[in-house]
């Protein structure tokens, strides 16, 4: 799929007298109640700015594109957020911007140390699923290593089969608001749990709903072979997705897999997962660090 450009707007809003604090709050209640249904069709986040007099009030908007800041702007919704706001507000002015340029530091390998945002996407939603443990650790050290992390749990995604025409309307909305949602994150880490020599259906199922290109991902493999069939396969479909998957892998083999579940150890004290882990980040690190610079340079 091509990668559409990130659109920002830079709104800058004049509140009538005495209620610069009611907009402010206001605002952040609406981002709050809004923020789904925003997410569905394509806004990616607000920041919110105060200006040092007290008054003005900044807020930077990102679309996923132009078209999902049209589609937001001609709903109902946004349309009675105007409605909400405008009582409070005096005058605002909208300007749409686009990255020209970043100062990247003088130092040579100087870059963007804006930390990175990784999703780690539970594989598994199976009763008594071993899928926790692994998911818990590695999003651990991911934090540990500077990534900004958020935890996906396929559970709490209803994700119906991609294009089942039975698909409820709570299935439809779920996977619309999934699949939005990804644009957020500069990479992912799947734990994949390995039945029949394969991935889980609903991590295929997850991986077909979505747009991955342009964007890394690690694997964390546990089962027959710590994985490694399933992971394999797990490759062969991000191929396809364009998206690429680190060299380093952690593979939990049968052998640390029954200690770890019966609680008798911990993945943290097994030191050759901890070191393939920490190479699989650093290479994580790598990767979505030089997809995000060209993702932005269009």
């Amino acid at each position: 799929m091509t990668e559409q450009a990130e659109h920002t707007l830079i709104n800058t809003f004049t509140p009538r007298p005495g209620m610069a604090d009611r907009l402010l709050e206001l605002q952040l209640q609406e981002i709050e109640s809004l923020g789904d249904t925003a997410s569905a069709t394509g806004w990616l986040g607000n920041t919110i700015y105060r200006a040092t007099d007290g008054v003005a009030l900044v807020i930077v908007t990102r679309f996923r594109s132009e078209e999902a800041k049209a589609q937001w702007q001609a709903s109902p919704d946004f349309a009675a957020h105007l409605d909400r706001i405008a009582p409070l507000v005096e005058s605002v002015n909208s300007m749409p911007v686009r990255l020209a340029g970043a100062f990247q530091g003088t130092e040579p390998g100087a870059g963007d140390d804006t930390p990175l945002r990784l999703a780690v996407i539970l594989g598994s939603t199976r009763e008594g699923r071993f899928g926790d443990k692994p998911a818990d650790w590695i999003a651990g050290k991911a934090r540990q290593a500077g990534f900004d992390v958020t935890v996906i749990d396929l559970r709490d995604v209803p994700l119906p089969f991609l294009g089942d025409p039975a698909a409820t309307d709570a299935q439809t909305r779920a996977a619309t608001d999934f699949a939005a949602s990804l644009s957020a994150f500069d990479a992912f880490l799947f734990t994949v749990a390995e039945y029949n020599h394969a991935p889980t259906a609903v991590l295929k199922n997850a991986l077909d709903h979505g747009d991955w290109s342009r964007r890394p991902a690690g694997l964390v493999g546990y089962g027959g072979v710590g994985g490694a069939r399933a992971v394999e396969h797990v490759r062969g479909i991000a191929v396809e997705l364009e998206m690429p998957t680190m060299q380093a892998a952690v593979h939990i083999t049968m052998s640390d897999y029954l200690p770890v579940s019966k609680g008798e150890t911990q993945l943290s004290d097994l030191l050759h997962l901890e070191g393939s882990a920490d190479r699989m980040l650093a290479q994580l690190d790598w990767w979505a660090r030089a997809l995000r610079t060209a993702r932005r340079a269009g």
